[in-house]
Protein backbone atom coordinates (compact mmCIF):
# COMPACT_ATOMS: atom_id res chain seq x y z
CA UNK A 1 0.00 0.00 0.00
CA UNK A 2 0.81 3.35 -0.50
CA UNK A 3 1.30 5.57 2.42
CA UNK A 4 -1.34 8.36 2.35
CA UNK A 5 -0.96 11.55 1.91
CA UNK A 6 -3.05 15.34 2.11
CA UNK A 7 -1.50 15.91 -1.32
CA UNK A 8 -2.64 14.04 -4.15
CA UNK A 9 -0.05 13.30 -6.67
CA UNK A 10 -1.22 12.66 -10.50
CA UNK A 11 0.86 11.48 -13.40
CA UNK A 12 -0.23 12.49 -17.16
CA UNK A 13 1.52 10.86 -19.67
CA UNK A 14 0.33 12.21 -22.94
CA UNK A 15 -0.49 14.83 -25.64
CA UNK A 16 0.12 18.54 -26.19
CA UNK A 17 -1.45 20.09 -29.24
CA UNK A 18 -2.53 23.81 -30.00
CA UNK A 19 -5.81 24.03 -31.35
CA UNK A 20 -7.35 25.51 -33.94
CA UNK A 21 -11.14 25.92 -33.48
CA UNK A 22 -13.43 27.00 -35.86
CA UNK A 23 -17.32 27.50 -34.95
CA UNK A 24 -19.73 26.63 -37.46
CA UNK A 25 -23.21 26.45 -38.23
CA UNK A 26 -23.34 22.95 -39.35
CA UNK A 27 -20.37 20.83 -40.55
CA UNK A 28 -19.42 21.50 -44.23
CA UNK A 29 -20.43 18.32 -46.44
CA UNK A 30 -18.27 16.95 -48.82
CA UNK A 31 -15.63 19.05 -50.83
CA UNK A 32 -18.16 22.26 -49.09
CA UNK A 33 -16.12 25.63 -47.60
CA UNK A 34 -18.45 26.68 -45.34
CA UNK A 35 -17.61 30.24 -43.61
CA UNK A 36 -17.02 30.02 -39.73
CA UNK A 37 -18.61 32.52 -37.18
CA UNK A 38 -15.48 32.85 -35.01
CA UNK A 39 -12.29 30.90 -34.95
CA UNK A 40 -9.42 30.53 -31.64
CA UNK A 41 -6.05 29.34 -31.15
CA UNK A 42 -5.24 27.65 -27.86
CA UNK A 43 -3.29 25.38 -26.48
CA UNK A 44 -5.03 21.59 -25.52
CA UNK A 45 -4.26 17.72 -26.69
CA UNK A 46 -5.56 15.14 -24.34
CA UNK A 47 -2.79 14.81 -21.78
CA UNK A 48 -2.42 18.57 -21.34
CA UNK A 49 -6.18 18.58 -20.86
CA UNK A 50 -6.73 16.11 -18.19
CA UNK A 51 -3.70 17.91 -16.54
CA UNK A 52 -5.07 21.26 -16.26
CA UNK A 53 -8.05 19.58 -15.74
CA UNK A 54 -5.96 17.13 -12.34
CA UNK A 55 -4.61 20.84 -11.36
CA UNK A 56 -7.49 22.35 -11.19
CA UNK A 57 -9.55 20.38 -8.90
CA UNK A 58 -6.69 20.20 -6.48
CA UNK A 59 -4.45 17.76 -7.47
CA UNK A 60 -0.20 18.00 -7.44
CA UNK A 61 0.12 17.10 -11.10
CA UNK A 62 3.24 16.69 -13.31
CA UNK A 63 2.88 16.26 -16.91
CA UNK A 64 5.03 13.92 -19.25
CA UNK A 65 5.45 14.39 -22.93
CA UNK A 66 7.18 16.47 -26.00
CA UNK A 67 6.72 19.74 -27.96
CA UNK A 68 8.52 20.87 -30.70
CA UNK A 69 10.82 23.86 -30.82
CA UNK A 70 8.00 26.44 -31.95
CA UNK A 71 6.16 29.20 -30.46
CA UNK A 72 3.11 26.38 -29.75
CA UNK A 73 5.59 24.59 -27.64
CA UNK A 74 6.48 27.50 -25.81
CA UNK A 75 3.02 28.81 -25.54
CA UNK A 76 1.80 25.20 -23.93
CA UNK A 77 4.55 25.37 -21.40
CA UNK A 78 3.52 28.59 -19.93
CA UNK A 79 0.03 27.85 -19.86
CA UNK A 80 0.91 24.87 -18.18
CA UNK A 81 3.26 27.00 -15.35
CA UNK A 82 0.27 29.29 -14.99
CA UNK A 83 -2.34 26.33 -14.52
CA UNK A 84 -0.03 24.92 -11.56
CA UNK A 85 0.92 21.55 -13.69
CA UNK A 86 4.65 20.49 -13.58
CA UNK A 87 6.82 20.34 -16.49
CA UNK A 88 10.07 19.43 -15.41
CA UNK A 89 9.24 16.44 -17.58
CA UNK A 90 7.91 17.72 -20.62
CA UNK A 91 10.81 17.22 -23.51
CA UNK A 92 11.24 20.20 -26.03
CA UNK A 93 12.25 18.16 -29.41
CA UNK A 94 14.76 19.76 -31.77
CA UNK A 95 13.88 20.65 -35.64
CA UNK A 96 9.65 19.03 -34.81
CA UNK A 97 6.65 20.93 -35.02
CA UNK A 98 4.46 20.74 -31.88
CA UNK A 99 0.92 18.63 -32.24
CA UNK A 100 -1.73 20.19 -33.64
CA UNK A 101 -5.53 19.52 -33.53
CA UNK A 102 -8.18 21.17 -36.20
CA UNK A 103 -11.42 21.23 -34.70
CA UNK A 104 -14.94 22.05 -36.07
CA UNK A 105 -17.73 22.86 -33.36
CA UNK A 106 -21.64 23.20 -34.87
CA UNK A 107 -24.06 25.29 -33.29
CA UNK A 108 -25.88 21.92 -31.82
CA UNK A 109 -23.17 21.42 -29.94
CA UNK A 110 -21.29 18.61 -31.83
CA UNK A 111 -17.40 18.77 -32.50
CA UNK A 112 -14.99 17.16 -35.21
CA UNK A 113 -11.68 16.95 -34.64
CA UNK A 114 -8.50 16.08 -36.69
CA UNK A 115 -5.22 15.63 -34.88
CA UNK A 116 -1.66 15.99 -36.19
CA UNK A 117 1.14 14.18 -33.74
CA UNK A 118 3.88 16.15 -34.58
CA UNK A 119 5.85 16.04 -31.30
CA UNK A 120 4.14 13.62 -29.68
CA UNK A 121 4.83 10.76 -31.69
CA UNK A 122 8.64 11.40 -30.36
CA UNK A 123 8.00 10.53 -26.81
CA UNK A 124 9.34 7.36 -25.78
CA UNK A 125 9.34 4.36 -22.90
CA UNK A 126 12.77 5.81 -22.91
CA UNK A 127 11.34 9.51 -21.58
CA UNK A 128 9.02 6.71 -19.40
CA UNK A 129 12.18 5.25 -17.66
CA UNK A 130 13.65 8.46 -17.40
CA UNK A 131 10.64 9.87 -15.15
CA UNK A 132 9.92 6.65 -14.06
CA UNK A 133 10.09 7.66 -9.90
CA UNK A 134 7.34 10.61 -10.97
CA UNK A 135 5.15 7.53 -11.88
CA UNK A 136 6.10 5.57 -8.91
CA UNK A 137 5.58 8.23 -6.53
CA UNK A 138 1.93 8.89 -7.83
CA UNK A 139 -1.69 8.12 -6.37
CA UNK A 140 -2.99 8.03 -10.23
CA UNK A 141 -1.36 7.63 -13.50
CA UNK A 142 -3.63 8.96 -16.34
CA UNK A 143 -2.68 8.15 -20.32
CA UNK A 144 -4.24 8.36 -23.45
CA UNK A 145 -3.34 7.25 -26.97
CA UNK A 146 -2.24 10.69 -28.66
CA UNK A 147 1.17 9.53 -28.21
CA UNK A 148 3.17 6.31 -29.29
CA UNK A 149 1.42 2.71 -27.95
CA UNK A 150 4.83 1.76 -26.61
CA UNK A 151 5.04 4.46 -24.58
CA UNK A 152 1.35 4.28 -23.31
CA UNK A 153 2.48 0.36 -22.46
CA UNK A 154 5.34 1.26 -20.34
CA UNK A 155 3.98 3.89 -18.51
CA UNK A 156 0.64 1.36 -17.29
CA UNK A 157 3.46 -1.10 -16.42
CA UNK A 158 5.59 0.98 -14.28
CA UNK A 159 2.39 1.87 -12.37
CA UNK A 160 1.06 -1.84 -12.25
CA UNK A 161 4.53 -2.97 -10.69
CA UNK A 162 4.15 0.19 -8.25
CA UNK A 163 0.58 -0.37 -7.12
CA UNK A 164 -0.23 3.01 -8.61
CA UNK A 165 -3.75 2.94 -9.68
CA UNK A 166 -3.99 4.27 -13.71
CA UNK A 167 -6.55 5.44 -16.20
CA UNK A 168 -6.97 4.71 -19.93
CA UNK A 169 -8.45 7.42 -21.56
CA UNK A 170 -8.39 5.26 -25.40
CA UNK A 171 -8.78 7.92 -27.47
CA UNK A 172 -8.05 7.33 -30.21
CA UNK A 173 -9.02 4.40 -30.02
CA UNK A 174 -6.76 1.47 -31.12
CA UNK A 175 -8.34 -2.03 -32.46
CA UNK A 176 -4.92 -3.41 -30.86
CA UNK A 177 -5.67 -1.97 -27.36
CA UNK A 178 -5.98 -5.31 -25.93
CA UNK A 179 -2.64 -5.16 -23.50
CA UNK A 180 -3.47 -1.75 -22.91
CA UNK A 181 -6.28 -2.56 -21.25
CA UNK A 182 -5.46 -5.47 -19.15
CA UNK A 183 -2.45 -3.28 -17.93
CA UNK A 184 -5.15 -0.32 -17.07
CA UNK A 185 -7.00 -0.47 -13.32
CA UNK A 186 -10.00 1.59 -15.10
CA UNK A 187 -10.88 2.39 -18.87
CA UNK A 188 -12.73 5.06 -20.07
CA UNK A 189 -13.83 5.12 -23.65
CA UNK A 190 -16.62 7.45 -24.83
CA UNK A 191 -18.92 5.92 -27.37
CA UNK A 192 -17.06 6.08 -30.82
CA UNK A 193 -14.18 4.68 -28.95
CA UNK A 194 -16.09 1.70 -27.43
CA UNK A 195 -16.96 1.08 -31.13
CA UNK A 196 -13.72 0.86 -32.37
CA UNK A 197 -12.64 -1.36 -29.11
CA UNK A 198 -15.62 -3.62 -28.52
CA UNK A 199 -17.46 -2.95 -32.30
CA UNK A 200 -20.80 -2.09 -30.38
CA UNK A 201 -21.71 1.31 -30.03
CA UNK A 202 -23.39 2.18 -26.85
CA UNK A 203 -26.68 4.57 -27.87
CA UNK A 204 -28.32 3.30 -25.42
CA UNK A 205 -28.10 1.49 -22.25
CA UNK A 206 -28.60 -2.21 -23.53
CA UNK A 207 -26.24 -1.64 -26.21
CA UNK A 208 -23.53 0.19 -23.69
CA UNK A 209 -23.91 -2.91 -21.27
CA UNK A 210 -23.28 -5.28 -23.97
CA UNK A 211 -20.30 -3.16 -25.42
CA UNK A 212 -18.68 -3.06 -21.29
CA UNK A 213 -19.33 -6.98 -21.49
CA UNK A 214 -17.26 -6.94 -24.58
CA UNK A 215 -14.63 -4.34 -23.09
CA UNK A 216 -14.07 -6.89 -20.25
CA UNK A 217 -13.76 -10.37 -22.72
CA UNK A 218 -10.80 -8.18 -23.89
CA UNK A 219 -9.07 -7.60 -21.15
CA UNK A 220 -10.67 -4.24 -19.18
CA UNK A 221 -11.33 -4.67 -15.49
CA UNK A 222 -13.15 -1.80 -14.84
CA UNK A 223 -15.48 0.60 -17.51
CA UNK A 224 -16.44 4.08 -17.62
CA UNK A 225 -18.51 4.96 -20.84
CA UNK A 226 -18.81 8.16 -21.80
CA UNK A 227 -21.96 8.76 -23.77
CA UNK A 228 -22.24 12.67 -24.29
CA UNK A 229 -25.53 13.93 -23.48
CA UNK A 230 -27.08 11.13 -22.71
CA UNK A 231 -24.73 10.34 -19.82
CA UNK A 232 -22.69 7.20 -18.86
CA UNK A 233 -22.32 3.45 -18.29
CA UNK A 234 -20.03 1.87 -15.54
CA UNK A 235 -18.97 -1.44 -14.83
CA UNK A 236 -17.32 -0.73 -11.33
CA UNK A 237 -15.93 -3.50 -9.04
CA UNK A 238 -18.47 -5.53 -9.88
CA UNK A 239 -21.89 -3.06 -9.78
CA UNK A 240 -22.84 -1.73 -13.50
CA UNK A 241 -25.18 0.81 -14.00
CA UNK A 242 -26.66 3.42 -16.79
CA UNK A 243 -26.48 7.18 -15.12
CA UNK A 244 -28.42 9.80 -17.30
CA UNK A 245 -26.80 13.16 -17.99
CA UNK A 246 -28.29 16.32 -15.81
CA UNK A 247 -29.44 18.06 -18.40
CA UNK A 248 -27.14 21.46 -19.61
CA UNK A 249 -26.65 23.87 -22.19
CA UNK A 250 -23.94 22.80 -24.19
CA UNK A 251 -21.94 25.71 -25.51
CA UNK A 252 -18.70 23.15 -26.49
CA UNK A 253 -18.42 19.59 -25.65
CA UNK A 254 -14.35 20.13 -26.78
CA UNK A 255 -11.99 18.26 -23.98
CA UNK A 256 -15.51 17.69 -21.88
CA UNK A 257 -13.86 13.90 -22.04
CA UNK A 258 -10.56 14.90 -20.83
CA UNK A 259 -12.16 16.61 -17.75
CA UNK A 260 -13.81 14.21 -16.92
CA UNK A 261 -10.83 11.63 -16.91
CA UNK A 262 -8.59 14.85 -14.47
CA UNK A 263 -11.22 14.71 -11.70
CA UNK A 264 -12.19 11.26 -12.33
CA UNK A 265 -8.10 10.76 -11.43
CA UNK A 266 -8.71 13.05 -8.57
CA UNK A 267 -11.05 11.60 -7.06
CA UNK A 268 -9.65 8.21 -6.66
CA UNK A 269 -6.87 9.83 -5.29
CA UNK A 270 -9.03 10.85 -2.44
CA UNK A 271 -10.01 7.55 -1.87
CA UNK A 272 -13.43 7.96 -3.44
CA UNK A 273 -15.15 4.71 -4.36
CA UNK A 274 -14.87 4.14 -8.08
CA UNK A 275 -19.05 4.74 -8.56
CA UNK A 276 -18.93 8.08 -6.71
CA UNK A 277 -15.67 8.92 -8.09
CA UNK A 278 -17.34 8.61 -12.01
CA UNK A 279 -19.85 10.66 -10.58
CA UNK A 280 -17.61 13.87 -9.56
CA UNK A 281 -15.79 13.18 -13.01
CA UNK A 282 -19.17 13.34 -15.02
CA UNK A 283 -20.26 16.20 -12.78
CA UNK A 284 -16.80 18.10 -13.72
CA UNK A 285 -17.65 17.05 -17.48
CA UNK A 286 -21.20 18.57 -17.03
CA UNK A 287 -20.05 21.80 -16.14
CA UNK A 288 -17.10 21.97 -18.26
CA UNK A 289 -19.24 21.72 -21.79
CA UNK A 290 -21.14 25.01 -20.60
CA UNK A 291 -17.81 26.85 -21.44
CA UNK A 292 -16.20 27.92 -24.55
CA UNK A 293 -13.26 25.68 -25.60
CA UNK A 294 -10.93 23.13 -24.18
CA UNK A 295 -8.79 26.02 -22.34
CA UNK A 296 -10.34 27.24 -19.30
CA UNK A 297 -13.65 24.73 -19.09
CA UNK A 298 -11.78 22.90 -16.26
CA UNK A 299 -13.94 23.42 -12.80
CA UNK A 300 -12.62 23.19 -9.57
CA UNK A 301 -13.41 20.61 -6.91
CA UNK A 302 -15.45 23.02 -5.00
CA UNK A 303 -17.44 24.23 -8.52
CA UNK A 304 -18.28 20.10 -8.48
CA UNK A 305 -19.16 19.44 -4.91
CA UNK A 306 -21.54 22.21 -4.72
CA UNK A 307 -22.90 21.62 -8.60
CA UNK A 308 -23.95 18.33 -7.03
CA UNK A 309 -24.80 19.52 -3.72
CA UNK A 310 -22.19 18.40 -1.45
CA UNK A 311 -20.03 15.65 -1.29
CA UNK A 312 -21.50 14.03 -4.23
CA UNK A 313 -24.87 11.83 -4.25
CA UNK A 314 -25.27 8.53 -5.97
Amino acid sequence: MKPVSEVKRITVVGSINSDVTAYVREFPAHNQTVLARESTLTVGGKGLNQAVAAACAGAEVTLIACVGDDVFGTMAQTYLKDKQVGISAVRQVAATASGTANIMVSEGGDNMIAVAMGANACLSPEDIQRHKALIEASDVLIVQLEVPEETVREALKVARDAGVISILNPAPALGSAGELLRLADIVTPNETETQEIANIYPGNPGDAAEAAEKLKQKGARNIVITMGSAGYFYDLEGEARFVPARKVEALDPTGAGDVFNGVLAVALAKGKHSVLAAQYAAAAGALSVMRPGAEGAAPSWQEVETYLGGAGRI
